[in-house]
């Protein structure tokens, strides 16, 4: 009898401990490592401003809704000849993707002047065609010449004046060159998915439908039949694993913010639950949209979230609720739906 008695004592501490360690724990906030909560990420970058780019590759990603960071050459003779298509009224950012720097000319650096001109006024293209802050984040791609005439030194202070940031080396990601298949490429999707990391792929053209006739194919081309199922596999790899599939300097703005990100505690109750975002950047430059889970209340099973003057309505899930804000200094409140 003393021992059912002391078992039931230790099973009452157990629950009395269980429910107060899960009340103080109501508010606690973090920032999933995605954006969204995806199981891991996923980059698509194209090179050397090639007419296949706005003739396949932008309609295809349109299509399926997805976005690429394409490393533009305002200066090259195919730019030209398609630059309606780059900065015009059927500009390719108006379709949701994004615009690198390449350089001007993709022609090699010969000095310290010639890189100025060439890598800045690449940026002022892209910030001229691209309504939005002059002082803004661009994805840097260094073009695979022979000729680079001015110091590592040098390049990171030109990259850095003008806000470039970038992007993972082409070694061992490129198409064609690199990954020669459908199944290859998807692979590094899957290694994200199951790693919880991201991954990437840099391709330069793709082949054209059998109705454009351009007069030569793009250099290294991605064979058109490949690059559709590819797209198609990552649209299931979104909707089945949560892959989030995004541009690189979106990409470097949430992985940046993410780990400078505080999130403090302001009240917690059965009525509402406050925190706030704490982040030491230059908020004009990192203005991305992190994605916050927080524990709340077992009776909360549907909650309001406001910031300023936005709110949103997410349902609970596992006892947490997941939900996107500005990382800025207005504070969030969490109140639950009866």
């Amino acid at each position: 009898m003393k021992k059912l008695l002391f078992c039931i004592f230790l099973l009452v501490i157990i629950v009395i401990f269980v429910n107060s360690e899960e009340k103080g724990r109501i508010g606690q906030s973090e920032v999933t490592k995605w954006k969204d909560d995806a199981n891991g990420c996923f980059l698509l970058m194209f090179d050397d401003s090639w007419p296949s780019h706005v003739q396949v590759a932008v309609p295809e990603l349109e299509k399926r809704q997805l976005t690429a960071t394409f490393y533009i050459n305002p200066a090259k003779g195919e730019y030209k000849k398609m630059k309606d298509f780059w900065e015009g009224e059927k500009a390719a950012w108006k379709k949701g993707v994004i615009y690198g720097n390449h350089t001007m000319t993709h022609d090699g650096i010969q000095g310290m002047e010639d890189a100025i001109w060439e890598i800045e006024e690449c940026n002022k293209v892209i910030i001229n065609t691209i309504p939005g802050k002059k002082n803004r984040l661009i994805s840097w791609g260094k073009p695979g010449v022979k000729d680079w005439k001015i110091s590592e030194e040098d390049t990171q202070k030109i990259l850095k004046k003008n806000y470039l940031i970038e992007r993972p080396p082409f070694r061992d990601h490129g198409i064609v060159y690199h990954l020669k298949n459908t199944d290859e490429i998807l692979a590094l999707a899957d290694k994200a998915i199951k790693n919880n990391s991201m991954e990437y792929v840099i391709a330069h053209g793709v082949e054209r439908y059998p109705e454009i006739n351009w007069g030569y194919q793009d250099f290294w081309p991605w064979k058109l039949q490949s690059f559709i199922d590819v797209l198609d596999g990552l649209v299931l790899r979104r909707e089945k694993n949560k892959l989030w599939i995004t541009d690189h300097i979106s990409y470097y703005k949430y992985v940046t913010e993410r780990d400078k990100a505080k999130i403090n505690i302001i009240d917690t109750s059965n009525k509402q639950i406050e925190i706030k975002i704490l982040l030491d950047l230059d908020k004009d430059l990192y203005d991305m949209p992190l994605t916050i889970k927080t524990i709340v209340p077992d009776n909360w099973f549907k909650c309001m979230i406001f910031q300023n003057t936005n709110k949103q309505t997410v349902d609970k899930k596992d006892g947490k609720i997941i939900y996107n804000v500005f990382p800025e200094t207005s504070t969030i409140k969490i109140i639950p739906i009866q």
